[in-house]
């Protein structure tokens, strides 16, 4: 094909063949109306440290160092992390102890190197540093020897399962966890989850479960001690709502906060001397229980935060003695002597007496018409505007 026109192309047969060729082929990889398929996402550091990675100080023991191998390892799948990025990711949760040995490994095979570390390389070097084979080992051993207590099966098998988790190698093939957890059932149930004959773990454990609750209602196995502590409290929380309904309202949130915070220090620390534990009050104490008795008045009925006395019991006993020895002191207002109160002084009888003697005599005179007179104190005004009051001069000569 050719052509002398403005704007076209010089091109042969067979290349004009070959493009249409090539433009079929790319409508036909993607039909009009279609996107090509989406890419699956990356995973990123920040994708990873958003699942939040359980960290390792390197103090934790083999246990800790067991449990963050497996955290990590499930973080690891949740967000499809590439291989070649695990221990790169893994090892940006290290701290303390931990990352200092990590560094030290970095110095000594360079940071690309340790970076590119395989994943099962990497979990025996950590291992070798924070899990000896002796911690392995009594693991292992307590694994082996873990007994069911009384009728605690949930607890029996939390700690199975944890240690399944943290020796592999005692617990797969799964028939190894299945005979080791069926070994350490109650004697009450064991051959019965073994006639069973289930090749899996969890129709055992569930069987494991029904027959517990059985052998409990039968009485051939205690009673949980779970469920015996959580009926306790329930009851126990029923009898304080009922209460509350005649006591006054504000004083259970109060009480509540109080019995919280010391269950929470004996929960912290425990108690450590040698007083019997009281039932009632949920403290250690000799003698009777004082609980609901105010320790201000010592009367029953409210607490001293809610105590309406005016004096402490204290001062209770001791204000009649005040009072009295205050009735003893008290002086007289008159002459300040004590033992007497003014209306009974002598000086004030005294001085009554005095004007009651002159009273008489006053009568006495006037009787005899004797001289009586009153005195008057005015003023310059007042003596002007009053008629009765006579002004003037007196000849002085006479």
């Amino acid at each position: 094909m050719s052509g002398r026109g403005r704007g076209n192309i010089n091109m042969t047969q067979a290349q004009f063949t070959n493009l249409l060729n090539t433009v079929a082929a790319a409508f036909a990889a993607h039909p009009i109306g279609q996107h090509a398929p989406a890419q699956p996402p990356v995973c990123t550091f920040k994708t990873f440290m958003d699942c939040k990675p359980l960290p390792f100080n390197g103090t934790e023991g083999a246990i800790g160092l067991l449990h963050w191998i497996e955290k990590v390892e499930a973080v690891f799948a949740v967000c499809e992390c590439p291989p070649a990025n695990w221990v790169k990711f893994a090892t940006a949760t290290l701290e303390g102890n931990a990352l200092s040995w990590w560094k030290a490994q970095i110095q000594m095979f360079g940071l690309e190197t340790a970076n590119a570390t395989a994943w099962e390389d990497f979990k025996d070097m950590i291992k070798e540093e924070y899990c000896h084979r002796d911690d392995i080992h009594k693991l292992e051993n307590e694994y082996y020897e873990l007994k069911m207590v009384g009728s605690e099966i949930e607890t029996y098998t939390k700690l199975s399962n944890d240690y399944a988790a943290l020796c592999p190698n005692m617990s797969r093939p799964m028939y190894r966890r299945i005979e080791l957890y069926i070994k350490g059932l109650a004697p009450e149930i064991r051959s019965h989850v073994t006639s069973a004959n289930h090749t899996t773990i969890q129709p055992i454990v569930r069987l494991a479960h029904k027959l517990t609750d059985q052998a409990v209602e039968e009485g051939r196995l205690p009673k949980r001690i779970s469920a015996t502590v959580g009926t306790s409290s329930d009851s126990k929380r029923k009898w304080e709502g009922s209460q509350g309904k005649d006591a006054n309202p504000t004083q259970a949130p109060a009480q509540q906060r109080k019995t919280e915070n010391n269950k929470g220090t004996q929960q912290q620390g425990g108690y450590r001397g040698s007083y019997p534990k009281c039932n009632k009050c949920n403290r250690h104490h000799n003698g009777a229980c004082n609980k609901g008795q105010c320790q201000r008045c010592h009367k029953m009925g409210h607490e001293a935060k809610d105590c309406r006395s005016q004096f402490p019991a204290r001062q209770n006993q001791q204000q009649p003695q005040q009072q009295q020895q205050q009735g003893n002191d008290r002086a007289c207002f008159k002459c300040g002597a004590t033992g007497h109160f003014k209306k009974d002084c002598p000086e004030l009888n005294q001085n009554r007496n005095n004007n009651q003697g002159a009273g008489n005599n006053n009568q006495n005179n006037n009787a005899g018409n004797g001289a009586r007179g009153r005195a008057f104190v005015i003023g310059a005004g007042e003596a002007r505007n009053d008629p009765n009051v006579v002004a003037g001069r007196g000849d002085q000569r006479d």
